[in-house]
């Protein structure tokens, strides 16, 4: 196997969808699971903490950047593979991609997934949705490695998984690197790619234009209004820290509007969640995750 390249001290921002975020103390971007699994090895040998990125969506990397090693996933592990009636996905792969794979098979019920900007692995750990659809209904097994470089499979039943929420967000540590997708819905090409332009255009129209954000911010409650809805009433609409903005349009997303820092966009959070407690008695539950906060 040809060594994996390892760079120091790498900017961390331009890998995100949110353009912040200091830099990688060490970086580097395995091509397979072979070179996934050295690394691994590498980190756990020299004990540096270990964190994955992948298109960098519904992250935000702290100003200070990350300690230890990160691996970048984006253009690895993408494998699709048809067998019989499943789909074997790589974790690397991006959403959108896994919609146009199985409409140009022939099957329905993966469009919702074509305005998804994440990739495979971080959608199964989050359960990711959109247009009332979830992985939960496509979803037939994951492989996940461990820190003790073991691969663990688990199906669907096993996976816990609810809106936004699987057993995965317990283990920050473990990496999925494949996914098995049921093939189920039959239908005509031409449909299904009528159906996921539909669901595109729907999903633009109701988003910012701006593309700097992490996605929607916090998960809807269980109970009563959504969360841009709450964020709205609370007036939350155009509010800024620095240069990070709550949109105009939806206000569940915060915008970077040119160079914000995490502690800007830290900030704004905890001015919702303290006035959404305040008027409203709601604690709004943060879908974006803090690295490396929340790996600690």
């Amino acid at each position: 196997m040809q060594k994996v390249p390892i760079f120091e001290n790498q900017p961390l921002a331009p890998l995100t969808t949110w353009k912040i975020g200091g830099p990688a103390q060490f970086l580097a971007a395995p091509r397979d699971l072979e070179e996934v699994y050295a690394l691994m090895r590498l980190a756990f040998a020299r004990d540096w903490p270990l964190f994955f990125l992948g298109r960098g969506s519904n992250v935000l990397i702290a100003d200070t950047g990350l300690p230890g090693l990160t691996l970048h996933l984006a253009k690895s592990l993408q494998k699709i593979e048809r067998q019989g009636e499943t789909l074997r996905v790589g974790a690397g792969v991006a959403l959108p991609k896994l919609a146009r794979a199985a409409m140009n098979l022939g099957f329905s019920g993966f469009e919702f997934l074509a305005g998804i900007p994440g990739t495979v692995g971080g959608a199964v750990r989050l359960n990711a949705g959109a247009d009332g659809q979830n992985l939960a209904g496509l979803l037939r097994r994951v492989w996940v490695a461990t820190p003790q470089l073991q691969l663990l499979e688990f199906k669907t039943g096993e996976l816990g998984l609810g809106y936004r929420s699987s057993l995965l967000l317990s283990f920050p540590h473990w990496l999925v690197v494949e996914a098995e997708f049921a093939l189920k819905a039959p239908a005509p090409v031409a449909a299904i790619e009528e159906k996921m332009r539909r669901l595109v255009m729907a999903r633009k129209a109701r988003q910012p234009a701006n593309p700097r954000s992490c996605g929607s911010v916090f998960k809807n409650p269980p109970n009563g209004p959504g969360a841009g809805a709450l964020i709205d009433q609370a007036g939350f609409k155009g509010q800024r820290r620095g240069e990070a903005l709550v949109s105009r349009k939806h206000a569940n997303f915060i915008l970077n509007q040119g160079q914000a820092t995490a502690a800007q966009v830290k900030a704004l959070i905890s001015d919702i969640q303290e006035t959404i407690w305040l008027i409203r008695g709601v604690m709004l539950q943060r879908e974006v995750v803090f690295l490396p906060e929340d790996l600690e």
